[in-house]
């Protein structure tokens, strides 16, 4: 019985090794994108379009070479898709979302979609771990008064855990 007891708890450390190392790979994969929030879905649209209007309002200009793809994907919760795209080069992504988070405030009709109000979000492609991780700790920063939270620290608990304990 003991014997099966060690071999549990062998298997058991095993798979979670091998789970923090599969979340550690698939928010790797996604280094080079970007996710598009907030962008209307319309019919025959094109995305390349779309990108170079919200270049054109945040002052950035991305060569079409650049850009391994584009695509939409839905999301969890609603029936909007957002925009995905995979840049070529990592610095050019970081460049591109240093820029379109210069402006703080971006609609759809800031990019050409009349009269739509909706937000627009520009933001790294998290996996889901990553973004209910992020979430949990804006929520747990907001309820402390912390003034900042970075997404850095995504990339930190990846590969070192932390528990956050409430007093």
């Amino acid at each position: 019985m003991e014997q099966i007891k060690v071999t549990f708890d062998s298997t058991l450390s095993e798979i979670v090794a091998l789970k923090k190392e599969l979340a550690t790979k698939e928010q790797w994969s996604r280094l080079n994108n970007v996710e598009i929030k907030g962008v209307p879905l319309k019919r025959d649209e094109n995305l390349f379009s779309i990108v170079d209007n919200i270049c054109t309002q945040v002052g950035y200009t991305i060569p079409k070479h650049q850009i391994n793809y584009i695509a939409r994907v839905p999301t969890h919760f609603g029936k909007d898709k957002s925009i995905i795209v995979n840049f070529i080069n990592r610095y050019i992504k970081e460049e591109f979302v240093a820029s379109a988070r210069s402006k703080k405030f971006m609609t759809a009709k800031d990019i050409g979609f009349v009269g739509n109000e909706q937000r627009l979000y520009v933001n790294d492609h998290l996996t889901p771990y990553s973004k209910a991780l992020l979430t949990r700790t804006k929520d747990i920063c907001k309820d402390k008064d912390y003034q900042y939270v970075w997404e850095c620290l995504i990339q930190f608990v990846n590969t070192k855990p932390i528990s956050f304990k409430q007093n």
